[in-house]
């Protein structure tokens, strides 16, 4: 699941951003509630003027009920409401309708008790307002209005809730923008840094960080800067070693085009060497082989972003493929069939792909038994054309099976007589799948070898 913020990526919900915005706003929110509390426990009541005005309110009207009452009642009425306590002095001081006093009060009243206005202490949790001046049965009597501390927070809390309702709902919007500001200030940089590793991951040699990013000052601008440098590093070292091969290559078609002569001249020289001449001949053309392999594999390297794409039909492509490759195996006592089909569509570059499924083919034509067949397969698994190639060979190892398409690797020991190829092949469809955005495997199929090619319909390309 994602969520959009406007103006911002979409960040999945298990993205750092997430993590450092929920730390962040959190730790506000906390603090803000720490705080808040704090002040309503340790503030004295008296300096709220909306709670003294209201302790006051409250105190005057018990005063005028117990007067009104009082005239109706011989018995001097004392009031009774969750969370409050009143308590009626006489003149002498002495309390009435109470058998207990708490100390809170006690000494509240010795500090007010000569006052001629109500007044609030605070003590020790207890909150005490008085004297209010009544007259009961015409006897003069003071009253006390006491309430405990516990209440008197949840009632501030209401009483802010209720009245600034507002200002909460903006503190808690600008300390979310705040954080979602500062949580993709920490995290966007990365996300750069991720974006340019999976390009360069990719093949994509030129990826850089750069920008906003690789100026800043702190630690992520200095990973950007030694990023950028290790791509660079990177990159200039892969196009040594792709430029070494290709040029490698040119030279050696000098000389091995001067052994070609050599060779025609010797057999007119010396004819009774025609075994030694036919050995010399296989070796030049093998070394002929590899180097017209390595100089395709250098240019399906390098040329892909140069070369035009077409929209290409996959089965027509493949029969064809098939059909090729089923004459040059009929000649082994050997067969290529296509034995799935589907008809699919794909923009691709038509050279490289069709090396790539070649290679693979010709590969399972040489390591097939004989009297067997190399099964084809053209299938669509959602986006996804799905190319399977099967031999019914000796298979490879298990642990060698991630190692089939690098470069002029052979598994001599399984493969036996067979594995007399370059090692490019593999390398080549690899590379070439690549560069439509897509993936090979191999898997021992028991017997046999499997090898699959996926292919994504939008892989990007356009014709």
């Amino acid at each position: 699941m994602r969520v959009k913020i406007p103006g911002l990526v979409v960040w999945p919900w298990h993205s750092v951003f997430w993590k450092i915005f929920l730390w962040f706003w959190l730790t506000m929110i906390a603090m803000l509630v720490t705080l808040f509390l704090a002040f309503a426990v340790t503030v004295d009541p008296s300096d709220f003027l909306s709670e003294r005005r209201a302790l006051f309110r409250e105190l005057e009207i018990a005063a005028r009920k117990m007067e009104l009452l009082s005239r109706t009642s011989v018995h001097l009425p004392i009031p009774r409401f969750p969370g409050s306590g009143y308590y009626l002095f006489d003149t002498e001081g002495n309390i009435l309708g109470s058998a207990s006093i708490s100390e809170e009060l006690i000494s509240a009243y010795n500090k007010t008790r000569n006052l001629s206005d109500p007044t609030i202490t605070f003590r020790r949790g207890v909150v005490v307002v008085g004297p209010q001046r009544i007259t009961l049965n015409d006897a003069p009597y003071e009253l006390y209005l006491t309430k405990e501390m516990p209440m008197l927070v949840h009632w501030r809390v209401q009483q802010v809730i209720a009245r600034q309702w507002h200002l909460i709902i903006l503190a808690l919007g600008v300390s979310f923008f705040l954080c979602v500001v500062l949580a993709r200030y920490l995290v966007g940089p990365i996300r750069n840094l991720q974006r340019a590793s999976r390009k360069l991951a990719r093949g994509d040699l030129s990826a850089r960080v750069g920008g906003k990013v690789a100026g800043r000052r702190d630690e992520l601008g200095e990973l950007a800067r030694d990023f950028d440098h290790m791509a660079e590093q990177v990159g200039s070292l892969v196009f040594s070693k792709e430029r070494l091969l290709r040029d490698v290559s040119h030279e050696l078609r000098s000389p091995l085009t001067r052994l070609q002569i050599s060779l025609a001249l010797a057999r007119r020289k010396t004819p009774d060497a025609e075994a030694e001449h036919a050995r010399i001949e296989r070796e030049i053309e093998r070394l002929d082989q590899l180097i017209g392999q390595i100089i395709h594999f250098s240019r399906i390297q390098q040329n892909m972003a140069n070369t035009a794409c077409e929209k290409i039909a996959l089965e027509g492509m493949l029969k064809k493929l098939v059909d090729d490759g089923n004459f040059e195996a009929q000649a082994r006592d050997k067969a290529v069939v296509l034995k799935e089909s589907a008809k699919i569509e794909l923009v691709a570059v038509r050279e490289f792909l069709s090396s790539a499924v070649e290679n693979i083919i010709r590969n399972a034509i040489r390591f097939t038994p004989e009297g067997s067949e190399v099964e084809v397969r053209l299938f669509r698994d959602n986006d996804v054309a799905l190319i399977g190639i099967r031999d019914h060979g000796p298979g490879v190892p298990e642990e060698t099976l991630d190692d089939l398409f690098e470069p002029f690797f052979r598994v001599d020991e399984t493969r036996g007589k067979e594995n007399d190829g370059t090692g490019l092949g593999m390398a080549i469809a690899s590379t070439a799948v690549s560069q439509h955005n897509g993936s090979i495997a191999a898997r021992n199929a028991h017997p046999g070898l499997e090898v699959t090619l996926s292919l994504p319909l939008r892989n990007g390309l356009s014709v």
